[in-house]
Formats: C-alpha cells, structure tokens, sequence
C-alpha cells in the first residue's frame, strides 16, 4: 500500500499545472500526477493508480464534467474522489457541477491552504 495519496490533476493550463504540483508535492501525504488532457488523463487511469481526481473544467475538447462523465463508466472508477477546479462563480454554473458525481468544487483562484484541504476532504470523506 502506497504511503501518499496520488492525485491525477488534470488542467490544459500549464502554469496551473506547475502550481498545483508545487503545492501538492509539498505534502509529505501527496503527489501529484499531471496531465494536460483528458486523452492523457484516460492513458494514465489506465496505466497507473490513482486516489482522487482534481479537474478542471473548461479545457478544449473534453472538458471536466464531460471526462468525469467518461472516467465513470471505467471499471474501479466510479467511486473515485473527484474535485472540480473551476473560476466559473455563477450559482447556475455551481450548481451545474455540484449535481455531476464531484465531491466537491475549488474555486479558482484558490489558497494554497484551501486546496490541500479540500484535496484531504474529498480523499477522508470518500474512505468512510
């Protein structure tokens, strides 16, 4: 069993990538597995395990709700942990997403502090 809580953090922008590396790896529980897409995203569930999804949901092609959506029908992954990261604050757009299978929204910009909380949450809350 592994001693740290692999994310696969999926974003299309590369500074945000980097970011939420720097932040997560500096957790002695948490790495970071990073990917620019959802076609890497699907390789790497496929290839590698992973404890909690962080995505973000306006990407080109596939956005987050729409891999989430896809990453659900895959056997094991339909319970997986999933975090929308999103700078979309409107209450329809929120609501939109709070009614996908996310455990929880972190909303752009975010907190260092924020995150890694939020990533704890999400990862405690679904091993009960």
């Amino acid at each position: 069993m592994r001693s740290r809580l692999r994310v696969l953090h999926v974003d299309d922008d590369p500074e945000t990538l980097t970011l939420v590396r720097m932040i997560l790896d500096g957790e002695p529980d948490l790495e970071v597995v990073s990917c620019s897409g959802a076609v890497e995203a699907l390789h790497v569930v496929t290839t590698t395990s992973v404890d909690l999804l962080l995505l973000d949901v306006m990407m080109p092609g596939t956005d987050g709700p729409g891999l989430l959506a896809e990453l659900r029908t895959r056997p094991g992954l339909d319970r997986l942990p999933a975090l929308f990261v999103t700078a979309k604050t409107h209450p329809r757009d929120l609501e939109a997403l709070a009614q996908t299978s996310a455990t929880g929204i972190v909303r752009k910009p975010f907190e260092a502090s924020a995150l890694i909380a939020a990533v704890r949450r999400s990862a405690v809350a679904t091993a009960i």
